[in-house]
């Protein structure tokens, strides 16, 4: 707050961020109906950084990683945006999140995913990138997230609205204090949208396929469209939710690079919402205190929001075992039940199952990129300082308990691999709290690239 005798009172928005946040989100959706351009000028800079101008004259904020401290700031540049991305970054910020980018597509009604990713790869290079591929060159953001497309099959899920007759007025009369229950706050669904019907596995495949092909240390949080449909009971909204992840087939593909969530929530104003924005702000706020390998599973989240399907035990393990991670009732409020990739159970499945590893691996495969970016400018690489740097950064990771075992030897392996003289290649293998993975760091001629793969 700036406080001076001859000006008014005024409150700050820019809020001082972390050089480097352990985990950032990328929020992907549809343009905005009034952006304010002039009070986006910090954001605008953060995409001109990662080489993305805008063009003379468009003031739209469309297709630019934007990246905000606070929801005050992306208050400022979009005002009064009231989509379920504008919800979901204010989720995130009021969990504890602490950078979050956005990114925003003009979105066709008649083919509503291809703004956010296309069917199949691009062959000519010279294509606009989609939203989605603007978001991968965020270097270092570790979750995506899509609220606008949960919106979108959520509203293609929903029965259409049934004509029912209004009840008998109650009786007046007067009953003991004590016999009062109040009524639950009233379900406040969406509002039918104007585009094509978009199907959660159809949404699921393709990012899927999109990360694993460029951002393997990136994970989609994805709200399933579970619990808005009364109508259904419990073993109609599992089915349901097994064929929105695994396209109707048992078992179905496993998407490593996904968390869905089941079912949606109630808001405390009693709207439908995606959860995808407030457990992206608790994994952030985790990983700057706890680090980023810690689940949340079990920790209650904050805002009072509560799941809109009560999920039983039966049908719980089964959700759980398709890897769907449930949000559930108790008495502290409401939890995730478990901290699982979109990966079904089975033998040799704890490598792709667990979300904390996952993560855990992303973050590893960014910070490694970034040292060795600063170390193709040295001369001499094969004096022993990369093995020592290495080991002194696992060594750190051990002690705050992200690896197993009771010495640095016992947690990860780092091997110099002799297959070519013209290249430096290390290949690190990972013991972490269930899986092995490895990582392979390669430099050649000034470059460097980078391999995470599930260990044999």
């Amino acid at each position: 707050m700036l406080v001076s005798p001859d000006q008014r009172v005024r409150l700050a928005d820019q809020f001082s961020v972390a050089a480097a946040p352990e985990l950032e989100a990328v929020f992907v959706g549809a343009a905005a109906a009034q952006p304010a351009f002039g009070a986006a000028s910090a954001a605008v800079a953060s995409a001109v950084q990662l080489g993305f101008v805008p063009d003379a004259g468009d003031v739209s904020l469309n297709n630019l990683p934007l990246a905000f401290s606070s929801a005050a700031a992306f208050d400022a540049a979009f005002p009064g945006d009231d989509s379920w991305l504008a919800h979901g970054v204010h989720d995130f910020f009021n969990a504890g999140g602490v950078r979050a980018w956005v990114v925003r597509v003009a979105v066709a009604p008649d083919a509503p995913i291809d703004a956010y990713m296309r069917p199949n790869p691009p062959i000519v290079s010279a294509l606009p990138p989609t939203g989605v591929e603007i978001a991968m060159q965020v270097p270092s953001a570790g979750l995506l997230v899509l609220p606008d497309l949960e919106y979108l099959c959520l509203a293609s899920s929903l029965p259409l609205p049934l004509a029912l007759p209004d009840a008998p007025p109650v009786p007046p009369g007067f009953r003991p204090l004590t016999d009062f229950v109040a009524p639950p706050r009233p379900l406040v669904p969406p509002p039918p949208v104007t585009t094509a019907a978009v199907l959660p596995g159809a949404v699921l495949s393709r990012v899927s396929t999109a990360l694993a092909l460029r951002r393997r240390d990136m994970l989609c949080l994805f709200a399933l469209p579970i619990g808005a449909d009364q109508t259904l009971t419990v073993p109609a909204l599992v089915k349901r939710a097994e064929a929105y992840i695994h396209a109707n087939a048992s078992p179905g593909p496993d998407l490593p690079q996904v968390q869905a969530f089941a079912p949606l929530m109630r808001d405390v104003a009693g709207a439908i919402a995606s959860p995808s924005g407030l457990i992206a702000g608790v994994l952030s706020a985790a990983a700057e205190t706890d680090g980023v390998w810690r689940s949340i599973t079990g920790r209650p989240l904050p805002l009072g929001a509560t799941p809109l399907r009560r999920i039983e035990s039966n049908a719980l393990a089964e959700l759980r075992s398709s890897g769907i991670a449930v949000l559930c009732f108790t008495s502290g409020g409401m939890v995730l039940d478990d901290d699982v990739l979109a990966c079904s159970d089975g033998p040799g499945a704890a490598a792709r199952r667990s979300a904390g590893t996952r993560r855990l691996m992303g973050w590893l495969l960014r910070n490694l990129q970034s040292f060795g970016e600063q170390l193709v400018f040295e001369n001499v690489l094969d004096d022993g300082l990369v093995e020592l740097i290495l080991t002194d950064l696992f060594a750190a990771l051990l002690k705050r308990g992200a690896l197993n075992g009771r010495q640095v030897s016992d947690a990860v392996s780092i091997t110099r691999s002799p297959d070519s003289d013209a290249a430096l290649i290390y290949d690190i293998r990972i013991n972490a709290a269930v899986a092995l993975e490895t990582i392979q760091l390669q430099f050649l001629d000034g470059a460097l690239t980078t391999t995470l793969k599930a260990a044999a």
